[in-house]
Parts: structure tokens; C-alpha cells; sequence
């Protein structure tokens, strides 16, 4: 008979070092005699979480839970899988379990229940677990924060300035509220420019706070997204390159190309209205000509039809998507890159809020043709796929940038 301990430890030192095939297989096999031993099935969701299987991670952390329901550490597992999932629901069930068996830890579940409410558009309900932890944590300046931030959602920008002002008050030192705190007085006064320098380089760019992700970057002198900017332009082997940014937004990455990079052009494609109107002026206060401005008003997807315009319930405009029977939402034709781009191009950028799939499939014909190098935001329920794409195109991952609910992933040719 199998000693299922002697068996569980000996896959547990494999898997410490990095054995992980050899420790799946014994995990594998002590199932085969305990179909409900829960260590094991947490394990082999961990490894399947550190290959990027997270569904796959899930379905073993969802059995394990199944069982041992009161499991501390597997229902933080969960918590954290299924939000970075977007599967906010479930998240916030896990979360709030979670407070009920480690109330000492609530500070922390209220924390994150209110952020994925917050992604859900429901504000006022996470005003009230944001609200819950400042009850625990008089003195939680993070809690403040996150106040902070939602109240900016909401155009109560005076509210806003004070939850930050607090924030700072119990923590002088806290630059991210510093940063938060001058993006709202510069929208309480109507001061909308921001300006910075890179690499000597004047840059500029007008805040709304509609587009929160993107603009608090820009207001702490930065470009959004630095490091795969940074990365793009060290890796990438073209001099001068043509570049296609597939969900340009307001331009913070189209500026970066055009005036860091020296793109001999850039070729945005965007979908929404309001956002160009954001990108055709920052391309103009930032005297950027290089630009093709033919594709805009266009969305990306596998075939030629049509859809339709999906705020976002947080309302911040980067992440804006396009969907089938949206009520109320704007037309909008959608092509494939194959059909939009008739010449050589270098490099393509990809961020389209969850359609990323569908946009790569009408475009292997130019991928196949020019071979361009691109940097793809996948998420995170998408990474099977995507690596099934990767596959058939013979492309190759060189460097994954983790955000959380997605991931960019730098590619190249594999050939």
C-alpha cells in the first residue's frame, strides 16, 4: 500500500526544485488512490498556474475547494486566480469568505472586494467596503487612496482632493497619492496640460480623468506603460520602423513611437470618437507628423462586419471595448488588418480589451508576409489561445509584462 505521505513529501521537494514534471506525476498518482487528497490538487494548480494554464489551474483549485471549503490558502488562491480572470463575482465571493474565517486580515479582503467593484461599475458598493476598512484601519492611507480614485470616477473631484490630502496626512511619504493629488487639482483649476521631459525630449499630453490608468502616468512624468515601451525600442531590430498601434487610445504610446523611437511612420487604429478627438490633439500639441491617420474610426477583428461601442463600467476610456448587441452603443465597422494595411510594416502594437484573438487571426496574412515583431496585451482567460496562435504562426514569447487581469507579451518570429 502507498504511503500517501511519504509520496505527498517526496513530490513537494521535486517540486521546490523545479522538478515539476516528476513532482505532477506522483501528485497525479497519489489521486489515483485519494481522489479528494486537497494538498495534491492545490499543488498541481500551482504548477499548472506557473505554466500560464490558469484555467486549468482553476478547475484544480475549484475541485480542492469542493471538498475543504474552509481552506484558508486555497480560497486566497481562488480569490486571486478568478480576479485576475476577470471573474469578479466569484472573486468577491472568495474575498468575502475569506473575512469570515480571518477577520484579522479584513483590511486586506476589503481592499480587493472594493476594487473588483469598482471594475464592475458598482461604486457605491465599494465605497462601503472601502469605507469598512477605514473602520478596522483608521490609519490605512491606502484605504484613502482607493476612496480617492472612485470618487474621481464619479466627478466628485472635491471629495476626491481630501480623501488624498488624508492619505498623505498619515503617510507624508506616500507618492502615489501625491501624484493622485496633483491630477485633481489640476482638474479642479482647469490646468489640463501636463508636460515632462524624455531623454530630452519635451513631451505633452492633456488630462480629463476619463482615462485614469493612462493619464495618472502621464501626470507623474511618465509615459504609460514605460517599461514595454522601453523594451520595444531596445529589442526591436528595424531602424526607422513602420509601426501599426492596433487600439492607440489617446496616443500616450503613438508619441512614444513618433518622437523616441523616430518611426518613420506610425499607423493608429481606433474606434471611438471621443478618444480620437483625445489622439489627433496630443498628436498636434506634441507636433508629431509621421502619423497615417487614414485607419481611424475602424475596429479589428477576424472578419469584415459590424459592432458596437461597450463602455466600460469603471469609465475609464483605455478601456473601452466593442461588442455584439450593445443597447445604445455607437456602430462601428469592424475589418481585419489584412484587409486595412496594404504595405510593409515592422512592428505591431495590439491592445483591444479582450477581442485580441479574433484581431491576430485577421491579420496572418501580414504577419506571414513582414514577420513583424509586436507586443500584444492578452487576457488573462485568453493566454491558451493565444499561445495556440504563437503556434500556427511560428511566433515565440520573448517577454511577458504581468498586469494583473492581462499580460503584454513582447513576440517575435521564431524562424
Amino acid at each position: 500500500m502507498t504511503d500517501i505521505n511519504q509520496e505527498f513529501q517526496t513530490a513537494l521537494k521535486l517540486q521546490k526544485e523545479g522538478k515539476l514534471q516528476e513532482a505532477e506525476s506522483i501528485y497525479i498518482n497519489i489521486l489515483k488512490s485519494d481522489s479528494n487528497h486537497v494538498a495534491s490538487l492545490i499543488n498541481l494548480g500551482l504548477i499548472e498556474q506557473g505554466k500560464g494554464k490558469l484555467d486549468e489551474a482553476t478547475q484544480f483549485y475549484k475541485y480542492a475547494f469542493s471538498i475543504d471549503s474552509n481552506n484558508i490558502s486555497l480560497l486566497y488562491l481562488l480569490a486571486r486566480i478568478t480576479q485576475e480572470l476577470n471573474q469578479l463575482n466569484e472573486a468577491i465571493t472568495y474575498w468575502q469568505k475569506l473575512v469570515e474565517l480571518k477577520p484579522d486580515s479584513a483590511l486586506e479582503f476589503y481592499g480587493n472586494i472594493g476594487n473588483s467593484l469598482v471594475q464592475q461599475g458598482r461604486f457605491e458598493e465599494a465605497l462601503n467596503y472601502f469605507r469598512r476598512a477605514l473602520e478596522i484601519s483608521p490609519k490605512s492611507f491606502q484605504a484613502h487612496q482607493a476612496i480617492g480614485n472612485l470618487l474621481i470616477r464619479q466627478n466628485k473631484l472635491l471629495e476626491a482632493k481630501s480623501e488624498f490630502s488624508k492619505a498623505l496626512e498619515i503617510n507624508p511619504n506616500y507618492q502615489t497619492a501625491k501624484v493622485w493629488l496633483t491630477l485633481v487639482d489640476k482638474l479642479l483649476k482647469g490646468e489640463n496640460l501636463v508636460s515632462f521631459n524624455y531623454q530630452n525630449t519635451p513631451i505633452k499630453f492633456e488630462i480629463t480623468g476619463k482615462n485614469l490608468a493612462v493619464e495618472i502616468a502621464n501626470v507623474g512624468g511618465n509615459f504609460y506603460e514605460l517599461g514595454e515601451l522601453e523594451f520595444i525600442r531596445q529589442n526591436l531590430k528595424s531602424s526607422n520602423p513602420v509601426i501599426v498601434d492596433i487600439g492607440a487610445n489617446t496616443g500616450n504610446h503613438l508619441v512614444y513611437f513618433a518622437k523616441i523611437m523616430q518611426a518613420a511612420k506610425v499607423i493608429p487604429i481606433e474606434f471611438h470618437p471621443e478618444i480620437i478627438a483625445a489622439l489627433k490633439k496630443h498628436i498636434s500639441i506634441n507636433q508629431v507628423s509621421n502619423v497615417d491617420l487614414s485607419k481611424l474610426g475602424y475596429g479589428i477583428g477576424k472578419n469584415r462586419g459590424k459592432s458596437f461601442i461597450k463602455e466600460h463600467p469603471a469609465k475609464d476610456l483605455c478601456l473601452t471595448e466593442i461588442g455584439d448587441n450593445i443597447i445604445n452603443g455607437k456602430e462601428v465597422v469592424v475589418v481585419t488588418l489584412d484587409e486595412l494595411i496594404q504595405e510593409k510594416i515592422d512592428f505591431i502594437k495590439v491592445d483591444v480589451q479582450g477581442t485580441e484573438i479574433d484581431a491576430l487571426a485577421g491579420a496572418k496574412n501580414l504577419i506571414s508576409i513582414y514577420q513583424p515583431d509586436m507586443l500584444v496585451e492578452v487576457a488573462k482567460n485568453h493566454i491558451k489561445d493565444f499561445r495556440n496562435f504563437l503556434e500556427a504562426v511560428r511566433y515565440q514569447n520573448v517577454k511577458a509584462f504581468d498586469h494583473g487581469r492581462y499580460v503584454n507579451f513582447y513576440i517575435e518570429n521564431s524562424n
